[in-house]
């Protein structure tokens, strides 16, 4: 296979795009966000002359993939315009179907989503194929928002192993932590840490926001102890994890035990500004209560 650099991408996009960095900080870039339904950064939106959208690509992908992409993107090829008019042709396949409704969901259109993904489960009904669960799964989670809340668990009881149940779970709590229906949103991350006990994003996940709301913090301490432990062969994603160890012990006015968790985070990190910032944090609350009221 050929292998392409960034140069490459480079030569093909300035030939070929005419090309706008924004900072998803910014207001302007909120309002195009906002209109185009985007979400997750990096995210590269390309739209025609009149400001219609061809495609779009979610995340970071290697150069040689990019290429391709960008390259199918500017002749139309494997577009949501180019597989609706392979569509209308007769051309109905798993793959086509499935490509609209992947369509559609990242750009935000949940009526056609679920037109399609339908049409996937109805016409294509194969269980154990990502397609068929990643269909269900939308549709049960568009269910779950709009109201029907035993939607998700049942997803989750009818396909226990599915690649989607960790983010089933995600939708849930979000949704709750968003209506602030804290009872709820503790019941989903108790199944959440039981369905998976040692997955350390879900077990710092639920830890960080133990600490947020500043309920269960001893457990929420045990949980991120725990997912120290499990990471300790990566130790970029373990000084994040150490962080909030640090928080939930700043949180119980732990402050010196805080102050050297958050240590150990800038012994790995030591350009990390958020970590020195903490510990000043800690500092600053020890030295406020030792202060005689």
């Amino acid at each position: 296979a050929d292998t392409f650099t960034d140069s490459d991408v480079q030569k093909f996009s300035n030939a070929n795009l005419i090309s706008v960095k924004m900072d998803a900080n910014d207001e302007d870039a909120h309002e195009v966000f906002d209109e185009y339904n985007c979400k997750g950064v990096p995210h590269l939106l390309f739209v025609d002359n009149k400001g219609n959208e061809v495609d779009r690509i979610i995340g970071y992908l290697p150069p040689s993939e990019y290429l391709a992409r960008i390259q199918d993107i500017r002749n139309n090829k494997h577009t949501l315009d180019d597989y609706l008019t392979q569509y209308k042709s007769g051309k109905a396949n798993v793959d086509l179907i499935a490509g609209i409704a992947m369509k559609y969901e990242e750009r935000g259109d949940s009526d056609n989503a679920k037109e399609f993904y339908s049409i996937l489960i109805k016409d294509y009904p194969d269980p154990i194929s990502e397609y068929y669960q990643r269909g269900t799964y939308y549709l049960a989670s568009d269910a779950f928002k709009n109201g029907i809340q035993m939607a998700l668990n049942a997803y989750i009881g009818s396909f226990p192993d599915s690649p989607f149940i960790e983010e089933a779970f995600y939708t849930m709590t979000y949704y709750y932590a968003d209506k602030e229906m804290k009872e709820d949103e503790l019941k989903v991350y108790a199944q959440m840490l039981s369905h998976f006990p040692d997955n350390t994003g879900i077990l710092n996940s639920y830890a960080w926001r133990m600490a947020e709301i500043e309920i269960n913090l001893e457990d929420a301490l045990v949980k991120a102890k725990r997912a120290v432990e499990l990471s300790a062969d990566d130790p970029n994603s373990q000084a994040n994890i150490i962080d909030t160890e640090a928080e939930v012990l700043w949180k119980l006015k732990r402050f010196d035990e805080a102050i050297n968790a958050i240590e150990k985070s800038i012994v790995i990190d030591g350009e990390n500004q958020y970590f020195k910032d903490q510990k000043e944090k800690f500092i600053q609350s020890k030295k406020e209560a030792s202060q005689p009221v």
